[in-house]
């Protein structure tokens, strides 16, 4: 695949990423996201007072779904959690057309 293609596929889910969901009910807000090329790097804000982590979903700017995790993860009482997605879009390839 063309890498101009590439790029801007990744930017469309740079400017779409907007809301991270902890567990079915937290939104942690999003700190920082970063676009190099085909990369994109998404970063939360740190937060506290989590037991337990079963899942994480990063929602688009009309709350659909691009990529969820589902985990049982027990946290430390006094840990502060920061969670990060990384994504590099890549081409595919094609089948006898």
């Amino acid at each position: 695949m063309d890498q101009a293609y590439l790029e801007r596929a990744a930017h469309d889910l740079y400017t779409r990423a907007s809301t991270v969901v902890l567990n079915g009910e937290r939104t942690i807000p999003i700190q920082q996201v970063q676009q190099t090329e085909n990369q994109v790097i998404i970063q939360t804000t740190g937060i506290h007072n989590i037991k337990q982590i079963t899942s994480i979903r990063l929602l688009d700017e009309q709350g659909g779904l691009i990529t969820e995790r589902k985990v049982n993860i027990p946290v430390l009482d006094e840990q502060t959690l920061l969670f990060t997605f990384q994504f590099e879009v890549k081409g595919g390839t094609t089948s006898g057309v």
